[in-house]
């Protein structure tokens, strides 16, 4: 179910933030991309993804997850969401740019074009690495590269009035 990912931004808030994004997932095992368009909304510890052109959604609050087909709440397995909530955790904590809680699960490195952030832990068996680009504080890019050879890239186009 990675189809159902997506990852983001930078800084902290207490109301919601909502921005543009362009999604492009590459699956090794298949050799094949996709694109997606949404739009992602920060609160302060959850985040609501939605994917208007395919009539998806996903919401994540109070350490649920819920996805949406078409407005009808749809069944993931337990691992499916295991994974899924692990991913927007990280989203959340990028977004909300905690210094002390990155360097307690990544190890970050200034490039010239960004920061790679290799993770610790447990992180380690599904996650590679990420690279994050950033423009005024404000992420812009971020690229995930997961242990099975998938990468997942995200580009944040506009925040949303």
């Amino acid at each position: 179910m990675r189809f159902l990912l997506a990852f983001f931004f930078f800084s902290s808030l207490v109301f919601a933030q909502s921005y543009h994004f362009t999604e492009l997932r590459y699956s090794d095992a298949i050799n094949h991309y996709m694109q997606l368009e949404g739009t992602i909304d920060f609160y302060k510890d959850s985040l609501d993804i939605k994917y208007p052109k395919i009539a998806k959604e996903l919401d994540y609050k109070d350490g649920e997850l819920l996805y949406y087909e078409k407005s009808k709440e749809v069944a993931l397995s337990e691992l499916q969401k295991f994974k899924m909530i692990r991913y927007f955790e990280i989203l959340i904590l990028l977004h909300n740019g905690d210094v002390h809680e990155l360097h307690e699960m990544f190890t970050i490195e200034h490039t010239s074009d960004g920061e790679r952030l290799l993770p610790l832990g447990r992180l380690k068996s599904y996650l590679k690495y990420i690279l994050l680009r950033k423009e005024k504080n404000s992420l812009k890019y971020i690229k995930l590269f997961l242990q099975n050879s998938d990468t997942i890239s995200i580009t944040i186009h506009d925040k949303i009035s």
